[in-house]
């Protein structure tokens, strides 16, 4: 046991149409716009050290996923698990405020898979970002996370920010990552 939140349980249908916007976008938020945190820590630390002004934000948008505090292989693991429970901390904080949370899964390597998984119920919608795959061991690293990910959570929904290269084994929604729209444009 890390120690690490437990989310609330949560089911709510996404709408069709659903856009990610990234945390302290300048548009105006819609009500089918999803707040996602695929953006360097540093943009989104206040979430953590100031959490009613983040709450305030994140409270415009239909739904916002929790944040993606970095976790990475050569970190030492009580950084991991410090990122791991701040990501849910604030994400249950957003709960009790009644906002809808999709939880963002991120890990680092298999050694996180000890805590990283921790304090998200089963059968939720999730998210996650797709690494930088054109390395090999990455790519072996990212495959077996997604894999032990779906064994362990068995997500109703995977909202994958990117593209993934294999069949996850379960339901999935690929985002477009916003620097491919706007390189499109």
């Amino acid at each position: 046991m890390s120690g690490v939140p437990d989310l609330l349980p949560q089911r709510f249908d996404l709408p069709e149409d659903f856009r990610f916007r990234p945390y302290r976008s300048r548009r105006p938020c819609a009500d089918r716009d999803i707040c996602h945190f695929y953006l360097d820590d540093y943009r989104f630390e206040h979430t953590w050290n100031r959490p009613e002004p983040g709450w305030r934000h994140v409270s415009r948008y239909y739904a916002a996923c929790s944040p993606d505090f970095s976790l990475y292989p050569d970190w030492p693991l009580p950084v991991q698990i410090w990122n791991t429970y701040r990501s849910r901390w604030v994400a249950r904080y957003w709960q009790e405020q009644g906002t809808r949370v999709i939880p963002t899964v991120n890990w680092s390597d298999e050694a996180s898979f000890a805590f990283c998984f921790d304090g998200i119920p089963e059968g939720q919608a999730l998210t996650i970002s797709v690494a930088d795959l054109r390395r090999p061991h990455v790519e072996r690293r990212f495959r077996a996370g997604v894999e032990a990910m779906v064994e362990r959570l068995r997500p109703r929904l995977l909202i994958v920010y990117g593209s993934l290269p294999f069949d996850p084994g379960c339901d999935l929604v690929e985002v477009a990552p916003d620097w491919k729209r706007l390189r499109a444009v």
